[in-house]
């Protein structure tokens, strides 16, 4: 994939629907991630667009990011599948448990947060994403 440092194009429509995102949030937009912050993702996030990027091959790009912001609960099932994905790239490369743990945790804490709409509670993502694995 390639990474571009700016706002992607579907930038103001996701402010609109969803408000203004964090200051390190990224995005996908078909085959590219978009990092407005300027800093280079890890590579676990880059994992997490990877699936965005496979999921828009799906739906067509303006495709999958309308359903994307209209559709709360369909926004959370593709997050929980990249979430899922990051969260294996991370166990696949460290045994430390509490390097995973602190990782799942803020995973869980990231989808349950205002940037998605709030749509899930933090327990719910945290079982989902991983928890009790």
């Amino acid at each position: 994939m390639k990474i571009v440092y700016a706002k992607p194009p579907v930038y103001d429509r996701i402010v609109k629907a969803l408000g203004e995102p964090p200051a390190g949030a990224i995005y996908t937009y078909g085959d590219t991630i978009f990092v407005p912050s300027g800093k280079t993702p890890p590579g676990d996030l880059q994992e997490h667009e990877r699936i965005h990027s496979d999921q828009q091959v799906l739906w067509s790009v303006n495709g999958w990011w309308d359903k994307y912001l209209k559709d709360p609960a369909w926004r959370v099932e593709q997050e929980l599948e990249a979430y899922k994905a990051q969260f294996e790239f991370v166990k696949s490369r460290t045994r430390d448990k509490a390097k995973r743990g602190w990782a799942l945790e803020n995973m869980a804490r990231s989808m349950a947060s205002p940037m998605y709409g709030s749509v899930i509670k933090y327990i719910d993502a945290w079982k989902e994403i991983g928890g009790y694995a």
